[in-house]
């Protein structure tokens, strides 16, 4: 196997706010072969938990599992407090759709040479995975950027909070701090998933979940894989296997060959 050498960039800024929160990690392999398509990885944490740097091993692992063929981004965005004031659902969306943004049109970024931005990969975890699928089905008016994407990978997703919350009653905690009371159903990818965007019609996806998975079933990975077939999506792979605990699948080799195969097929 190829030897990986990896170096990062860290603390680039997305935004000029000096908020730790909106600033990301970007990794490279010191041999690039090629211009590079970037993985933009969205980690978990029940929207209120989860920095960036815990999760240097993905962005190695990716590149190390694609032969120096990847480049990662890594993000932060926003996080919900039990304040009154605290940040909502779509505001986390709007930070990762801003970090999205930055890749794309910004020249100043370390790498940025090497990265094409016609390839970008967003890959999601649990609470990321509902964001990553979001871009794609429900993006903001904002967001002009959805040709740029060729696909999107949730692994162990929160796709329809309203089954969630029936399977998982306690689990109204870190909903109610990051989710508006009322609008489960619409902030649901299972349920935008419903509308066929034409924008987004090329967008591969991929849905995984761990069947050893102790903190979302399987089901929340099946009913969002078949609603977006019935949709009209024309790619879309679907896979439950055990592949460890709900944390411990992110670091597993098997999950990045298996993302990895899925960018370059």
């Amino acid at each position: 196997m190829m030897t990986i050498k990896i170096q990062v960039h860290e603390d680039i800024r997305y935004t000029n706010d000096g908020n730790r929160e909106h600033w990301l990690d970007i990794y490279f392999p010191q041999i690039c072969p090629a211009v590079l398509p970037l993985v933009v990885y969205v980690h978990g944490g029940a929207w209120r938990t989860g920095d960036k740097a815990e999760f240097s091993h993905i962005a190695e692992g990716l590149i190390g599992a694609a032969n120096n063929r990847l480049a990662v981004a890594v993000v932060n965005y926003t996080l919900s407090t039990r304040t009154e004031d605290s940040i909502r659902h779509p505001g986390h969306l709007n930070d990762v759709i801003k970090a999205v943004k930055f890749l794309v049109t910004d020249q100043d970024y370390p790498g940025r040479s090497i990265v094409d931005t016609r390839r970008i990969f967003l890959v999601g975890h649990s609470a990321g995975a509902h964001m990553t699928a979001l871009m794609a089905l429900a993006p903001q008016p904002a967001f002009q950027y959805l040709g740029n994407i060729r696909g999107v990978v949730g692994v162990g997703g929160i796709y329809n909070i309203p089954k969630l919350l029936k399977t998982n009653p306690d689990y109204s905690d870190f909903i109610d701090m990051a989710f508006v009371k009322g609008q489960h159903q619409a902030d649901s990818p299972h349920y935008a998933a419903k509308v066929m965007l034409a924008a987004a019609s090329h967008v591969r996806f991929l849905v995984v979940n761990s069947a050893g998975d102790e903190l979302v079933g399987s089901d929340q990975a099946t009913d969002f894989a078949s609603q977006l077939v019935e949709t009209g999506y024309r790619d879309v792979t679907l896979i439950v296997r055990d592949l460890g605990t709900h944390e411990g699948t992110l670091g597993r080799r098997e999950l990045w060959e298996i993302v990895v195969g899925f960018i370059f097929n």
